[in-house]
């Protein structure tokens, strides 16, 4: 039982708001998928089902049946807006919520009839940009902190951002959903599952900016539910996991 995952670059145009579209297939009988926090929205097809899913600020489990197919187009944080329109990100934190109830039933039909004639990550790609004139608005302040974080910005203090703390609280819960600490320790996880280092986990919590090697593990254990072996690079694991 296992799952075919890939990712793929957004068209040119959706580049400042999607941080790439992706593909599932399960091969077997049935898989179970664990979801972990990346502080995106997803606008997904799921067997001839379309859905909004996000943002989280945990994990859970996924469970698909043998054949089932996903295709989703997979905002980057702070760009919600461009698929929710009006509403609040944070009224959908930790849901999946089916498309027709925030796009109209029309709509929604109308976007499930053409990913069902030709390829799905286009059709998506497609509603997505005929959206841009009305919600195509990105909080630049929003789109600097993710950029830093995603950089590898060691905490908040350390950043000149221009406003008092409850500006930047009310700023990054409108844009993202959830408030700057939440989207700093994600961001962090993120950016930890991707970097390589060879001297284990202690210098790689260093490299990722936790206090220590233990700061790391509590951290993982929190976001995901799992220990760090479960997710870093081979080449970190060369360490005792506490």
């Amino acid at each position: 039982m296992s799952s075919d995952y890939r990712e793929w670059a957004p068209h040119p145009a959706l580049a400042e708001h999607v941080r790439c579209l992706w593909g599932s297939r399960v091969l077997g009988a049935r898989h179970r998928q664990r979801v972990i926090p990346d502080g995106c929205v997803d606008l997904l097809w799921a067997d001839g089902r379309l859905s909004v899913v996000g943002p989280d600020t945990e994990w859970r489990d996924v469970d698909a049946d043998g054949g089932s197919q996903n295709v989703a187009v997979r905002l980057r944080p702070g760009a919600a807006q461009l698929l929710l329109g009006d509403l609040a990100p944070h009224e959908l934190r930790n849901t999946t919520t089916d498309l027709s109830l925030l796009w109209g039933s029309s709509s929604a039909s109308r976007l499930l009839d053409e990913a069902s004639t030709g390829p799905v990550g286009a059709a998506l790609e497609r509603a997505l940009r005929e959206r841009l004139p009305r919600f195509g608005e990105v909080d630049p302040l929003v789109h600097a902190l993710v950029t830093e974080l995603d950089a590898g910005a060691g905490s908040l203090a350390e950043l000149d951002l221009g406003i008092t703390d409850r500006q930047l609280r009310r700023r990054v819960v409108a844009a993202v959903g959830f408030g700057p600490k939440a989207l700093h320790r994600i961001l962090r996880l993120q950016r930890t599952l991707r970097l390589e280092t060879h001297g284990g986990l202690a210098d790689l919590a260093v490299a990722a900016g936790f206090a220590d090697q233990a700061h790391l593990s509590r951290e993982v254990r929190s976001l995901t539910g799992r220990t760090p072996s479960a997710y870093l690079p081979l080449v970190n694991r060369n360490a005792s996991v506490a």
